[in-house]
């Protein structure tokens, strides 16, 4: 990328070399909202690489930036990488700042910070999202929720958090199916146990083309387990 240095250097981990081109900056602000070829920002890269201490230093130098208004070409922001690659510190460095990211923005396919969390199994980051009101029913592209997530990936800790907080289990998305069709589709066998036996998920809707969740099982072995769990 020899075009945007700071941005190379965020990616590289040259935190010397970000502090130079920072301060020989003509216009420090425009620097730092400078996109690259994917429209994203030198942000963008420090924190899809996980460089905190470029983090922590960009972010200095941008307390008076909105950083929901720094979307690449898929509309994520940093936020959606940092909820994406799990890394708790940024999370809440990025969030915890005077101007706070939406929560709740969604990227280009309408996914949220907790669908990202959610698919990537970064159990701390969802905790934290939640705890800062992060909405359990906002719709993907897809009509998803994060619980077709949390089923469709096979997490039982994830699927059992979200219901406690009060997660709609009989959700259908674009195609008719609910987190529990996921789940069976998957081969998460125990995950649909525990959606219907502890939260009431049914095993009785039918999809778009009027199949129910046990049809879709991954497998005899996955249905039948299932069925004497259920």
């Amino acid at each position: 990328m020899p075009d945007f240095p700071l941005h190379q250097a965020c990616m590289n981990n040259q935190l010397d070399k970000v502090k130079q081109l920072i301060n020989d900056s003509e216009n420090v602000r425009r620097a730092l909202r400078e996109r690259d070829d994917d429209s994203r920002t030198p942000l963008h890269w420090a924190v899809s690489f996980q460089n905190e201490e470029i983090v922590t230093y960009l972010l200095e130098h941008m307390k008076s930036t909105d950083l929901d208004d720094l979307t690449d070409e898929s509309g994520w922001t940093p936020f959606h990488i940092a909820c994406a690659v799990g890394n708790y510190n940024i999370v809440e460095q990025i969030y915890n700042r005077d101007i706070k990211p939406d929560i709740n923005l969604q990227t280009g396919q309408g996914t949220t910070g907790l669908h990202l969390a959610v698919a990537k199994l970064h159990y701390s980051v969802v905790q934290f999202l939640l705890e800062n009101g992060a909405s359990l029913q906002i719709k993907d592209k897809k009509n998803q929720i994060p619980l077709h997530r949390a089923a469709a990936v096979g997490s039982l800790r994830l699927v059992e958090l979200l219901c406690t907080k009060g997660s709609p289990v009989n959700w259908q998305d674009i195609n008719g199916w609910s987190p529990l069709f996921h789940a069976l589709a998957e081969g998460h066998g125990d995950v649909a146990a525990l959606l219907v036996s502890k939260y009431n998920a049914s095993p009785d809707l039918e999809d778009s083309t009027g199949k129910k969740p046990i049809d879709v099982a991954l497998n005899d072995q996955v249905k039948d387990f299932f069925i004497k769990n259920i």
